[in-house]
């Protein structure tokens, strides 16, 4: 007589987590999908999504081979004198770490994203939870700033990974932080002047 009912942990278990958070992730959203929802298409007890996975960002990290929280290059960014070099080499060193080519994560999440619209509302979701938590969203100034940081940041992985853009596909973490950091410094904490509404005539001071 076949078993039913939930499966204990196997060597098969994570990877079956894995594809059931995948579907669970795609049909709901980053938001509204939960541990115990995956656990259900999983077939398994939510503690056992728990003893593979910390939490449901974890969870979803692996899910695209993210191979860092974006809340932990936030908070290391936030804690140092020269935010946008920071920022700008946290960013590109995440591609760059564990096996593979480097920028291959990078490559997989932007063919991921790209491919298909509810991958690309999770993932607009996940990083709206770990950079925007505790920020007022209803903040147009602070959301022009980080919208201009994103751009720049993902054109610069877009062009040294995918295009591969010479200097910058050979050039080191450093030398990139170097230049680039004050661009992005400047959009992080830097004066964003709204572009003159149409009619506005009056003469520069």
């Amino acid at each position: 007589m076949p078993r039913t009912g939930r499966r204990a942990g196997d060597a098969g278990t994570r990877e079956t987590i894995l594809a059931a958070a995948r579907a669970e992730f795609a049909a709901s959203g980053y938001s509204a999908a939960t541990i115990r929802a995956i656990a259900r298409r999983a077939l398994v007890d939510p503690a056992l999504v728990y003893h593979y996975f910390a939490d449901k960002s974890s969870l979803f990290v692996a899910t695209l081979d993210m191979p860092a929280d974006p809340r932990s290059i936030r908070n290391a960014t936030q804690a140092s004198g020269s935010p946008g070099a920071m920022l700008v080499e946290g960013f590109l060193a995440q591609w760059e770490s564990g096996p593979g080519q480097p920028g291959r994560s990078f490559v997989t999440l932007a063919q991921a994203v790209s491919s298909s619209p509810e991958v690309a509302r999770s993932v607009r979701e996940f990083l709206g939870d770990r950079i925007w938590e505790g920020r007022n969203t209803a903040d147009v100034e602070l959301g022009w700033r980080w919208n201009a940081v994103s751009a720049q940041l993902v054109g610069l992985a877009w062009n040294r990974y995918i295009f591969r853009l010479e200097p910058l596909a050979s050039a080191s973490l450093q030398e990139i932080a170097t230049r680039v950091g004050p661009v992005i410094e400047s959009l992080l904490i830097g004066d964003l002047a709204a572009p003159a509404t149409e009619g506005d005539n009056s003469e520069p001071s």
